[in-house]
């Protein structure tokens, strides 16, 4: 069995990350490689949302409320009209943000 690496406290780290983190040197080398990747994969995606602007974070949020309630209204769109709705909905917000 391989020894696990001695525990290092990150101040702020979730609990439940750090004990999955303490035994990841026991995992095989492949999925070593798939939770570094996942890692990467994730740590992109905060420092693209930590960079954005308070009108893009309102953009994005705008988004979200729209794409939540398509969800829950169901049915079945195309990707046409899902990038028309997305347009629409985009564009209403830039008009109302300018007031026009």
């Amino acid at each position: 069995m391989i020894s696990p690496l001695p525990r290092v406290n990150l101040p702020g780290m979730n609990k439940r990350l750090e004990t999955l983190l303490d035994r990841v040197a026991a995992w095989p080398q492949e999925a070593q490689d798939d939770a570094v990747m996942a890692l990467a994969d994730i740590e992109e995606k905060v420092r693209v949302l930590q960079s954005l602007t308070p009108e893009q974070r309102a953009k994005l949020e705008a988004l979200r409320e729209t794409i939540n309630r398509s969800i829950e209204e169901g049915g079945s769109y195309t990707d046409e009209e899902v990038a028309a709705s997305i347009a629409a909905n985009l564009n209403a917000w830039e008009n109302k943000r300018k007031g026009a």
